[in-house]
């Protein structure tokens, strides 16, 4: 298996597609072809196989060295009792097969007849959507059990893939079926990470999501792979289109489609998938198309993207990923020539202005649609990612230094801000029978603009539209600093999210209602949006609305609105200022407290969890024979060494035992830090303060020991699997007659083995009968 698990520099066999005619297929660099194909038009009537189609499709992956995913399921009717059930035309049939042996009859056929030539098998396809399977979890399980028993006797080193759940509403599926016993007969664990309309950085949540749950079943050792992604349905400059699935007229954008086209390979990678198929070369249901359709054979803008990308990424180490809050996402990498650099874009339609260092000045600066910028002090970054080369091998990728912010911990803060304008109206906010003044009260909170909201009439309220979509698998809490005097009539007020215009809460718990207070108090409440919750429309508005009847309105003083975002593990930590995907721990730069490492591999993930969160800044590293002088009470740091400190670090300074954030350079031995310091320290040693990690979630119990060989007793031999972790059992030589398996022990089923490997799950038993007694090996997972 470790042969297939793509680790380091990024293999030309992570790039998939997925191809509807063999005819339009096109040879554009991926190396990875999924085949799109069925058990219903192999087998059109029992026993008779027409593999002309598949044929096909195995000798242009041959011709192209590629590797192929043939994908099992939707039975014929003649396998299903003459029944027939989808909700997705009559090429899919959702029903499983009556009689397993018809399966078995089929999986042979196909193992036989490529055998040497297709090495990944996937189950079924996307059994949490009825259109596709309506059967049961046991019989999936039994489905993938059989499966991988006659395909691994036709070649054991062909490799099972699991059903393949999709979105977020397959996470819980995914993890049933894993538990259930459908980890311990596959190599793979397979997924459809589909984000539509959202972009492709949502893959990424939901990559995680599947990753936690995965893990907590398990099998978080196995590789992940998506095997099928694409968009029927996006937004472009602020509109939805593409929303009905069967109008395939509405093609993307191409500057969008390029983008996302990078983007989405880009995303899967960060996110420990070790495969990612685009769903497809020339399907017409996808809204990205890599042909032009209209002119077969040839290749579309995009394909000649997706072709360069392949060229530009293969054999690339991508070293770290990173989310800045102010919505910058940088990927550093090493290229395939040797030479350092990153990847910058946005995820929404906004235009930054990005700064670069002398290093990355004169730099090779080519853009995702093939377009070459000159080299400059300053980039606009936009959704169209950039792709930054230093000239020079000699040169380490410098450091992008992270602004300092004395309030990062608003991540929407400037979405909410009160700050009135000379109409006297909140800059930003929309008013529907509401009149806004300024608050002139002596008993203001310092520092903050007040302003003093009157209703006209019951339902007045002021509306704020969102400008950065809400994460899901997130916490969130909303908080409001205000004042509102007891009175002879109470005045009615709430705060919340609606969507859009008619008035519609999006998640009750994310609803608070204020209570008389006669000083100015913060009220808070805090929600989960889960990956089960519907997806807001565009318009989704924070609201402050009066509730009282008309004749009964009372006036309320306002001086902050605030939305954080909170970790969804431990909620009474701060949000990370950044989110960081790495597929090793941290060792080497600075880190806030906040920031998050999210691990993306699976060898990590089993040691340490799911990633790491920063408790207390700090800055990896030495710093050598650098000395430096503070005053008690002032923020400027004198050293005795030219640019000795970087913008960013974590420095300690003598005996003084607090933590300083170098926030400004004012000349070369001049800093500024983020914060006065508390003593006085005269030449004393300047030395980096080291952060500190805890664990976001803990790592799967249960460690696997070393290969062992059991002393056999009398037949037949009864073994139990009484460990925590998953053990392979590997039975060859003697004279054995039936190899049983059995879940609870009562309950036995022939495996249809005399030799070979049965994996059992925890608790779970092999029976073997024989009259020479055979060799067994057991080999931990």
């Amino acid at each position: 298996m470790s042969n297939y698990i793509l680790s380091g520099p990024i293999d030309r066999r992570f790039f998939g597609i997925q191809i509807e005619e063999v005819a339009n297929a096109r040879p554009l660099g991926f190396g990875l072809l999924r085949l799109e194909t069925n058990w219903r038009e192999i087998e059109k009537t029992k026993g008779n196989f027409d593999f002309s189609r598949v044929d096909q499709y195995v000798a242009f992956a041959l011709q192209n060295n590629l590797d192929i995913i043939m994908l099992l399921g939707q039975p014929p009717d003649w396998a299903t009792g003459g029944k027939w059930s989808s909700d997705y035309g009559n090429y899919y049939n959702s029903i499983p097969p009556t009689n397993i042996q018809d399966w078995r009859n089929y999986v042979l056929a196909l193992g036989q007849r490529y055998k040497g030539k297709i090495m990944f098998y996937e189950v079924w396809n996307e059994p949490n959507l009825s259109g596709f399977y309506s059967g049961t979890l046991e019989k999936l399980v039994e489905l993938t059990m059989e499966a991988n028993k006659v395909l691994k006797a036709v070649d054991p080193n062909i490799q099972i893939i699991s059903p393949s759940y999709t979105g977020a509403s397959g996470v819980t599926g995914m993890g049933d079926f894993l538990r259930a016993g459908g980890k311990n007969w596959i190599d793979i664990v397979g997924l459809h990470l589909y984000s539509y309309p959202k972009p492709p950085e949502a893959m990424i949540d939901l990559a995680y999501a599947y990753r936690k749950t995965i893990t907590q079943a398990g099998a978080g050792s196995l590789p992940i792979w998506n095997t099928e992604s694409s968009w029927n349905s996006y937004f472009y400059k602020g509109i939805l289109y593409g929303s009905d699935e069967n109008d395939y007229s509405n093609q993307m954008p191409d500057d969008l489609a390029i983008a996302y086209i990078h983007r989405m390979f880009l995303c899967n990678w960060v996110a420990g998938m070790n495969r990612a198929v685009f769903y497809g070369m020339d399907q017409p249901w996808s809204r990205i198309r890599l042909l032009d359709l209209a002119h077969l054979p040839n290749v579309a803008v995009t394909g000649r993207a997706f072709q360069r990308m392949v060229d530009w990424l293969t054999g690339a180490t991508i070293h770290q990923y990173v989310v800045s809050h102010e919505g910058v996402h940088t990927v550093s990498l090493t290229f395939p020539d040797g030479l350092a650099g990153y990847i910058f874009w946005t995820d929404d339609d906004r235009s930054v202005l990005f700064p670069l260092s002398s290093e990355l000045a004169f730099s090779q600066i080519q853009a995702a649609d093939g377009t070459t910028l000159p080299a400059s002090d300053a980039i606009t970054v936009t959704n169209l990612p950039l792709y930054v080369k230093l000239l020079s091998s000699q040169v380490e990728a410098p450091v992008i230094d992270r602004k300092a912010d004395a309030d990062t911990e608003l991540l929407y803060n400037s979405d909410f801000s009160l700050n009135i304008s000379d109409t006297a109206f909140p800059i930003g906010w929309e008013s529907l029978g509401m009149a806004v003044s300024k608050y002139t009260g002596t008993d203001a909170p310092a520092d903050k603009t007040i302003v003093t909201l009157t209703p006209a009439n019951q339902y007045g309220q002021i509306l704020q539209r969102l400008k950065k979509p809400l994460k899901k698998g997130y916490s969130y809490k909303l908080a409001i600093t205000y004042k509102l005097p007891p009175a002879t009539t109470t005045g009615k007020w709430g705060i919340g999210f609606e969507v859009s215009a008619t008035g519609t809460p999006f998640i009750e718990e994310a609803y608070l209602s204020l209570t008389s207070q006669d000083t100015f108090l913060t009220k808070d409440v805090s929600f989960f949006y889960d990956f089960g919750d519907p997806d807001p429309s565009p318009d989704l508005r924070l609201t402050l609305v009066n509730l009282s009847p008309n004749g009964q309105q009372q006036t309320l003083h306002v001086s902050k609105i605030s939305l954080t975002q909170i970790s969804e593990i431990e909620n009474t930590m701060q949000h990370a200022y950044n989110i960081i995907y790495s597929p090793v721990a941290p060792s080497t730069g600075s880190y806030t407290k906040g920031d998050q490492f999210l691990f993306t591999d699976a060898d990590l993930i089993a040691s340490e969890g799911i990633g790491w969160i920063c408790t207390t800044s700090g800055t990896f590293g030495t710093i050598k024979a650098v000395n430096g002088s503070l005053t008690n009470g002032s923020n400027i740091l004198v050293v005795n060494k030219a640019a000795a400190l970087r913008v960013g670090d974590y420095v300690k300074v003598g005996s003084d035992p607090n933590v300083y954030l170098v926030s400004y350079q004012q000349s070369p031995t001049r800093y500024e830090l983020g914060s006065t310091a508390k003593t006085t320290q005269v030449n004393q040693i300047v030395s980096y303060a080291a952060p500190t990690f805890s664990q976001l979630s803990p790592p799967a119990k249960g460690k696997p020991a070393n290969p062992t060989v059991p002393t056999i007793g009398r037949s037949p031999y009864v073994l139990q699997n009484t460990n925590a972790y998953p053990l392979d059992v590997l039975i060859a030589k003697g004279s054995v007659s039936l190899i049983e398996f059995s879940r609870n022990g009562t309950t036995w089923y022939d495996t249809g083995l005399v030799s070979g490997i049965v994996r059992l799950a925890a608790g779970d038993r092999v029976r073997i009968t024989y009259t020479s007694a055979p060799k067994i090996t057991l080999v931990p997972q």
